[in-house]
């Protein structure tokens, strides 16, 4: 199983905002079944647009951590909540 690092923020004009941020740690075997699983705990429909993931019908993305990436910071890892 891996583990995925998702953040979820508010967008304005089409790009991320940060207005407010969420942050998930997501433990799943695919990129897809992580989406999923922050799909049915968020209650929004993500879809890839190339650069983030866009909840359909929100001004609303998600960010995932590429793998080549380290873990995040403790900081960050603080205020995550796992799924």
């Amino acid at each position: 199983m891996n583990t995925y690092y998702f953040e979820v923020t508010d967008t304005f004009g089409g790009e991320l905002n940060y207005c407010w941020l969420n942050r998930f740690i997501i433990k799943a075997n695919t990129l897809r079944g992580a989406l999923n699983k922050l799909s049915r705990h968020t209650g929004l429909n993500f879809k890839n647009n190339g650069l983030y993931f866009k909840a359909k019908h929100a001004c609303i993305g998600a960010y995932e951590y590429p793998s080549e990436c380290d873990i995040p910071d403790n900081h960050w890892l603080e205020r995550a909540e796992t799924i």
